[in-house]
């Protein structure tokens, strides 16, 4: 057989390149219209969150994921802090899936990072598959708080060494360094990773401010001063009286600081006032002893004042603090002082020439065992207490502490809006009745305080009374008349009343006091209820009374060789509920 003739074998080779040029320019159409085609979808075999997206739009995708996805599988975080790892959940931390975020995600797929790698990824999503994971956002607020929770457990703020007395000696307790956690490190770190299964809190060691080192040589320098050191307090003409301060005694007199050693000056002005309240012997006034509190002319007679002694505390203050530093030096002579009184016998008018001035009685008919012992103390007190010439009468200095070691008892007292049980209860009565006796005598008032609430006691006069309360609300008056005034005390054991009285010389005044104006009244509150869980089921007990609020006015004319005049005293009481204590229901 003859080979073909040239002319044919040129056609056909023409016809060949026409075929091959068809396939490629079909096989180029084809990956172009596939190229067209997937510009807006997902490539085959792209995974997303469990659901097959290849083909899909991102909006398809985002759709089919919120619908069939496995949104709330994320798994949790391993949050390291303190050497210790806590599993927490990704919605603990802030964490929500995002749907769109993921097809978005899985849209990326096979576009990215050249025209190779993203060939190569195309064919391995289609040979293989590619799987998304689930895309998020974090509430950085919600991721802070939760981060801010677990380190404050975890925290620990650093100790300071400290100082003790233990055992007859200075110790220092060693510091110990506190501990804290970055928190906003790790939030950055999650947020810019929110998909990562591990997060660190990483701690931070901080020091202690005062360290060991600090205190350990004022320890010693202050453990070389312990001893015992006798204070001799020389009263003139007095015997001598010795006061041994212990060396643990000592110890408290002494502050350690980084700085060195400093004295405690409270508690040495406390150590001295120990030592006067010991050893201080009072002057005394001279005073009027004998007679009654009202009625005639008493049969009284003039007690002579009396020189007293007293240590001088800032002087002794002085004298004791280098002492401290001076460990060889174990005695201190105090320095004694006289103590002058300050009215004589010779300032005191002829018991004879006195007279009645003023008095005032008050009832207290109903009152505790208790209140009834507290009003007869205090106003034992007061009995014969004499105020001066142009003296400001103190209730409080006449009546001196009201404390169970002064005989007091325990009674019911008004304070922090309650009537509770207090020592001293009652001895309002003493200072509402001396208020009275002194006010119709005409004296300035410096200080009057009326009670919280008005007091039954004190009717049927309202808005007379005079409240105390050591060491806040005193009585005090002024004694403005040219001679010495004498307080006089009694009580009725039948009428339970106590009777104050003023004596002294006639001062040609008149004292006129009107009757109460109430200005307002105000109901009192309803009645409260109060469980006590240590009243059995169905007890009541009333602990407060109930009293309505009142604005009152009373006014006092006087008249003297000055003229007359008229003064105005205010008196406001607060609405008060009645308290009852009940069991609780059971």
């Amino acid at each position: 057989m003859n080979p073909p003739h040239p002319p044919v074998r040129a056609a056909n080779t023409r016809r060949r390149r026409k075929v091959a040029l068809a396939g490629v320019l079909g096989l180029a159409a084809l990956l172009g219209g596939a190229e067209l085609y997937f510009s807006s979808r997902i490539f085959p075999g792209v995974v997303a969150d469990g659901v097959a997206v290849g083909r899909m739009t991102v909006e398809e995708a985002a759709a089919q994921i919120a619908a069939r996805g496995q949104l709330a599988n994320r798994p949790p975080v391993a949050v390291g802090a303190g050497g210790q790892t806590y599993r927490l959940s990704a919605a603990e931390l802030g964490w929500k899936a995002d749907a769109k975020a993921t097809a978005e995600a899985a849209f990326r797929i096979g576009r990215g990072g050249g025209w190779a790698h993203s060939l190569r990824e195309r064919w391995r999503a289609w040979r293989q598959g590619v799987n998304v994971p689930i895309s998020g956002v974090v509430d950085r607020a919600v991721l802070t708080q939760r981060l801010e929770r677990l380190s404050s457990a975890l925290e620990r703020p650093p100790k300071n060494a400290k100082v003790e007395f233990k055992n007859g000696r200075f110790v220092v307790t060693p510091d110990t360094p506190g501990r804290r956690f970055d928190v906003e490190a790790a939030v950055a770190s999650f947020l810019a990773n929110p998909n990562a299964t591990t997060l660190e809190l990483s701690a931070q060691e901080i020091p202690a401010n005062v360290r060991a080192g600090d205190y350990q040589a004022r320890a010693d320098q202050a453990n070389a001063l312990l001893r015992p050191i006798t204070l001799r307090y020389n009263p003139p003409g007095g015997a001598l009286k010795t006061y041994t301060i212990q060396p643990e005694q000592v110890a408290g007199l002494i502050v350690l600081k980084k700085e060195g050693l400093e004295a405690n000056l409270a508690a040495v002005r406390r150590l001295l006032r120990q030592v006067a309240g010991a050893y201080d012997q009072g002057a005394v006034n001279a005073h009027y002893v004998g007679g009654r509190g009202e009625g005639a002319a008493p049969a009284f007679t003039i007690a002579a004042e009396k020189p007293g002694w007293k240590l001088d505390q800032k002087a002794a203050e002085e004298a004791l603090i280098p002492l401290l530093w001076q460990p060889d030096v174990r005695t201190l002579d105090l320095p004694v002082v006289a103590a002058l009184p300050t009215l004589k016998a010779a300032d005191l008018p002829e018991p004879g020439r006195l007279v009645l001035l003023s008095s005032a009685t008050t009832t207290f008919r109903g009152s505790s065992p208790e209140r009834i012992h507290n009003v007869r103390t205090a106003a034992s007190r007061l009995d014969g207490h004499v105020i001066a010439p142009g003296q400001t009468f103190s209730f409080n200095q006449a009546v001196g502490q009201i404390t169970p070691e002064a005989g007091f008892k325990e009674g019911l007292v008004i304070s922090g809006g309650r009537t509770v049980p207090g020592v001293g209860g009652g001895v309002c009565q003493v200072s509402t009745t001396t208020f009275r006796a002194l006010y119709k005598t005409g004296l300035p008032v410096v200080e009057r305080n009326p009670h919280a609430y008005r007091v039954h006691w004190y009717d049927p006069i309202v808005g007379f009374d005079a409240a105390v309360y050591q060491p806040y609300l005193d009585l005090r008056m002024k004694n403005d008349t040219p001679s010495p005034l004498l307080l006089r005390t009694r009580y009725d054991p039948d009428q339970v009343s106590l009777t104050v009285s003023v004596w002294g010389l006639p001062i040609g005044r008149t004292v006129a006091i009107s009757d109460p104006i109430i200005l307002s009244r105000t109901p009192h509150p309803p009645d409260q209820y109060i469980v006590d869980d240590s009243l059995p089921p169905g007890t009541r007990k009333q602990v407060d009374w109930a009293a309505d609020g009142y604005s009152v006015l009373l006014n006092r004319t006087i008249t003297d060789a000055s003229g007359t005049r008229t003064e105005a005293l205010s008196t406001r009481y607060r609405p008060w509920s009645a308290v009852y204590l009940v069991g609780p229901d059971r």
